[in-house]
This record gives structure tokens, sequence and C-alpha cells, in this order.
């Protein structure tokens, strides 16, 4: 990265951030730190208007929720992952040239939302209104109507739970002239008619008090029951067609969801651009913005400063300074971004562990998913999936990373002997009565696990070793030879050491002579370094950190999940394919053994590809990341044309 500064003329600004944005490849910095210095804030004030951003801001939410409405009524065919649509500039300008245009159809298809929700909710009140009458569908006198001059009519729930009858007698008892009746009942409650004289209308109440009764609320109906379900039911139909009407427009408008999408670009853009503008500092006829950029892009963004006449200065960062990391790899190693990135993006100081990473990744996902078949399917499925949907940024890593690792995984199973673990023997003995084994190129981890496990923890040594001399090249590259020696070479030490010392005579006569003297020598360092710089109680710490050879055996352990894996993976195959074969040579137990060893191998396919994935992030994440990695580094955002729906490419593709 390098750090840019500029000063434009104030008048060229709309033109020369438009540029900029084109190109895509300056990050620029907030400076609104630069106002609390005096210096600074006596000849420029920020740029930028808020009210601008905001009313970009409200367009933008009103468009999508414009494109929400129309999806629910778009019947076209819709692909199953989406990814932006490829476009030229031409293409892309005429479409949202006309932006009047484009907001009329998004105020309309909002109204006809609008309409369609009012009718929805009146439905839905009309709906249980209804509800609440249906009960009462055997009453006929108008609901307005309470009784006459001496006479009270009212009506009531009672809950299931309460005797009608009992109740009954109970009013009899206190006003003889009282008439109960049981209009309806549903799961939950009794609906009562009562008629009363109105003198005696307090007796009734308070034998109806502790029954659970509860007065009936009609509101403001009027007429009778049926009269007012007529009424209801006739303004449900009338809602439901204005609702086919208004959902007929909504699904004519679908024919707009493309060029809403250009609209709601053209305005994310915008929103931007004029977001932007708020990191910017001015005066009353210039500008002046500070960034970042990558040195080896530096050259077109100069040339358009130069073309409008800017005072520019392009320099290097200071040592220690923080910027920006962008990740700069080769093809192959590209699709690993995805893993380190999950993690956390290097410092700027830092090595990007990429390239090894990839590596081992790689070697370790193909160990733990080995079959040349599973490999085969991940691998033609990833690749088929790139090809078919133009996916970008971190999905098209992983997916291609994965592609990648099924190669892996093909290769290992190879070497390892293993097609959908031993289904092809299998179906051999089963239905031939003949062996059609698959020979291992290297050895079968089932008849040799031993075997397997020592070339894990051999494999995992090594990846330790890798992270502890990145470790120790950052100590040297930072003039801190002596730190490397005492932190990470007497290591080298002491595990080479102990692993001659313990099996050196079977590889060279001598070894273990050797291994032994290394050992001493690098605990010597581990325990003397501490004593020779610190002071105190310090003098003791090399010993403590001698203990630190626990951790290390751990960490080798941890690489087990290699072998741990791999054998799951065969064995739950074999298992299915065992299961298959129980039903035996016949047309029914042809069927049966697809569909057990079909059903059996997607779940393990599915189980054993995710599981490789995970513990191979672990490896790295804990193991090798652990030995020297910091991470923490801020992602290189630049001043681009970030839109959500659409690609904009200069040329046709």
């Amino acid at each position: 990265m390098n750090k840019i500064s500029v000063i434009g003329l104030e008048e060229d600004k709309d033109n020369i951030m438009t540029r900029l944005m084109d190109i895509g490849v300056v990050e620029i910095n907030d400076l609104t730190d630069k106002l609390t210095d005096s210096e600074w804030s006596a000849v420029v004030t920020r740029d930028g208007d808020e009210d601008e951003v905001s009313r970009l801001d409200a367009q933008m939410s009103d468009v999508m929720m414009a494109l929400e409405t129309l999806d629910k009524y778009d019947l076209s065919k819709h692909p199953l992952f989406k990814t932006r649509e490829v476009i030229t500039t031409d293409v892309y300008k005429a479409a949202v040239s006309d932006g009047s245009r484009l907001r009329e159809e998004v105020d309309q298809v909002l109204s006809l939302n609008e309409q369609l929700g009012q009718l929805k909710s009146e439905e839905n009140s009309l709906s249980s209104t209804r509800a609440s009458l249906l009960p009462w569908t055997s009453y006929d006198l108008p609901l307005e109507h309470d009784g006459t001059h001496s006479a009270r009519v009212f009506l009531g729930m009672l809950p299931n739970a309460a005797d009608a009858e009992v109740i009954r007698s109970s009013i009899a008892e206190a006003s003889p002239d009282t008439e109960l009746e049981v209009l309806g009942q549903n799961e939950d409650q009794q609906f009562i008619c009562i008629i009363c004289m109105r003198a005696e209308e307090d007796k009734v109440y308070d034998v109806l008090k502790g029954t659970g009764f509860s007065p009936a609320v009609f509101k403001s109906m009027k007429g009778t029951v049926q009269e007012n379900l007529t009424i209801i039911n006739s303004r449900i139909e009338e809602i439901e067609s204005g609702r086919s009407q208004l959902e007929k427009q909504l699904s004519e408008a679908t024919s707009n969801i493309g060029a809403l999408k250009y609209y709601y670009d053209s305005l994310l853009i915008r929103r931007d651009k004029a977001e932007v503008s708020s990191s910017l500092l001015r005066t009353k006829k210039a500008f002046y913005f500070d960034g970042w950029l990558p040195r080896d892009l530096q050259a077109e963004v100069t040339k358009t400063l130069d073309e409008f006449g800017c005072w520019y200065e392009c320099t290097e960062p200071e040592r220690g300074e923080p910027t920006p990391v962008l990740l700069h790899n080769s093809s192959l190693v590209v699709p690993f971004e995805s893993i380190t990135s999950m993690y956390s993006l290097p410092q700027a100081y830092e090595v990007d562990p990429t390239p090894i990473l990839a590596a081992f990744y790689w070697l370790f996902y193909g160990m733990m998913f080995a079959d040349i078949a599973y490999g085969a399917i991940l691998s033609i499925v990833c690749f088929l999936w790139l090809h078919k949907y133009k996916l970008e940024g971190m999905a098209y890593r992983l997916i291609k990373c994965l592609a990648l690792c099924g190669i892996s995984s093909v290769i290992w199973g190879f070497l390892y002997g293993s097609c959908f673990g031993n289904l092809i023997p299998t179906m051999g003995e089963t239905f031939f009565n003949q062996s059609w084994a698959i020979n291992a190129l290297w050895f079968d981890p089932l008849q040799d696990p031993m075997k397997a496990l020592l070339l894990s923890c051999i494999l995992g040594i090594v990846h330790l070793f890798v992270g502890m001399g990145i470790a120790a090249y950052t100590e040297i590259r930072n003039g801190h030879i002596m730190d490397a020696v005492t932190q990470q070479f007497d290591w080298y030490l002491l595990i080479i050491g102990l692993i001659l010392w313990i099996g050196g005579d079977a590889v060279l006569p001598g070894g273990a002579g050797a291994g032994k003297i290394m050992s001493i020598i690098g605990a010597a360092i581990i325990v003397g370094a501490p004593a020779v710089k610190n002071k105190g109680i310090g003098h003791l710490s090399g010993i403590y950190d001698l203990y630190g050879i626990t951790s290390y055996l751990g960490d080798v352990l941890s690489y087990s999940r290699i072998l741990a894996l791999g054998l799951a993976g065969s064995v739950i195959a074999q298992v299915f394919n065992k299961l298959a074969s129980l039903f035996g040579r016949s047309i029914l137990g042809l069927i049966l053994f697809i569909l057990v060893a079909l059903i059996g191998h997607v779940l393990n396919f599915a189980i054993n590809a995710l599981g490789a994935y995970v513990h191979d992030c672990r490896l790295q994440y804990v193991e090798f990341f652990g030995k020297f990695y910091e991470g923490g580094g801020d992602a290189f955002n630049p001043f681009e044309k970030k839109t959500k729906y659409v690609k904009i490419v200069k040329e046709e593709q």
C-alpha cells in the first residue's frame, strides 16, 4: 500500500470523485480528526451533505420495499443462487437514465401495496366480526334492541364448565319471570340470551356473579345477526374482488423488476458518493483528501489526477504504521484466502500465511476425506457450481477451495485404495461371486492404522515447524535475531533432538547420540536465556518455559484427528456397504442395495465433507496460527461502485 494525499479544485470535485469511483482502487480516509487540529480547522471545513445522504437512503428504502413487494408476485423462474447481473456501462445508463419514470413506478407499487394492506386489514377485521356473530345466528331480535319499557334483554357468554340448568334454576328462584335460553355453544363457551323484568335485573346479575358470565358487546351494530352477516359477507366479496385487481396490477408490474434493480443500484452509487464526501475537507475553492491505494495500481489514479491538474503526493507508509490489507496471491492460492479471512486478515507488517496454509489445508483435507468417488463428486459439483453461477468474493473463494480439496481427496483415495469405501469389492462378492479389489497405491489405513497415525503426526510436526519458522523469520526481519534463537530455534533443537534420541538409531547409526546432544543444548538455551535477560525471579522463568514441551506434545497429538476422520469416513462407508449387501443376490436385493448404499453414502459424504472442513480449519487456526500469527488487519475498502444487483463493465463480456 502507498499513502496518497490529494488537493483539487472544488469545481472539478464531482468529476474527479466519479472517475476515482470508476477506477475503484483508492480507500479514502475519514479526516474528521484533523478538524480537532487548530491549524487545519482554521482553513478547512468538513465537506458532505448529510441531508442528501438521508434523502437517498429513504429513496433506496422505498425501492427495496417495492422490489420485495413485487418479488411475492413474480412467477418467473429464479436461480437457486442469486448473483449480480453483468451489464455494460451503456446498458446501465440507458436503463436508469429516466429516473423520474422509475420513481413513479416505485410510488405506484408502494401505493398498490398500501391499498392491498388496507383491504387485508379490513378483511381480517370483518372476518373476526363474522366469527363473533356466527354463534348468535338463532337470535332474531335487532342487536341494538335491549328490551321494552318493562323488560330487559341481554346477551352473554358462560364458560362450558358452568351448568346452564343449575343457573337457570337459581335465576328462577330469584326472579320467577326471567327466561334463560342457550342459543349456541362452541368448544369454550355457551352463548345465552336472558329476558327479565327491568325491576329484577339486579337480582339476575347477582345470580350470575361467580358463574364466569360475560356480557356480549356488539359495538354499534344495528339490525339482526343475519342482516349484519349478509352485509359483512357482501363486503368481504367486494374486498376479495378488489384484492384480485390489485394483485393483478402488481403481477403486471413485475416486468419492471429488472429496471428497478438498476435504479436501486444507481441510488446506491449516488449515496456512496455523497457519503464519502463527508470524509473530505474543503475550502471555498479547493478540496482535500488522503487515503490508500495499492502500489501496483497507482499509475491509473495519478494519470486521472494529472488530467484535472490536481496536486498529489504518494508516499510509502512509515514502518509500523497501520495500513489496510489487500492480499495478493496466485490464482491457485486465492481460493484459500477464504480460510484466512474467516479467522482474521494479517496485519500490514505480518507475513500473509495464505500460500503456506493453502498447501497444508489442501493436503490435510485430502487425507481426512480420502475417497476417490467422494473427492470426484465434491470437485465436479463445485466446478459446475462455479461455471453455472457467477459467484464473487468470499462465496467464489470458498467453493473453489472445496473444488481443489476434492482433487486432493481423489489423490489420497487412490493412495489409500478407497472408492465409496469398499463398495466395488462388496458388489463383486454379493452379486457376481468375484473379487473386485481396489488395491491401495500406498497403504490401507484400516489395515495399518499405526502407519497412518505416524504419517499424521510427522506432517503435524512439519506443519508446526513451518509456523515456528515464520515466527523466527519475522523476528529476524525485525532485527531481533536473539529472540529468534531463544524463542524458536531452541525448540527446534529440543524437539528434533528428542525425536532422534528416541528413534534415531533406527534411521542412521549414532542418531540417538546426536539427538541427545541436541536435546540438551535446546533445553539449556530454553532454561538459560531468561536467566541472562531477566532479573530477580525472572531468572527461573526458563524452567517454566521448558514445561512448554507438553504443549507441543498436545499440538502434535491434535493431528491424530487426520487419522480419526479418515478412518471414520472409511468405516462408516463400509458399514453402509455391508448393510446394503445383507438383502442378498436378487432383483429386490439389488434395488435395496442401491437404495441403502445411496442413502448411506449421501449421509457419509455430507458429514465427512463438513467434518474435514471444520477440523482442517481448526488445525490451521489453533496449531499453525498459534505459533506466529496475530491477525486483526483491516480489509482494504476502496471507494468503488458497490452495487447489489448488477456488475457494471466497460465492454461486452
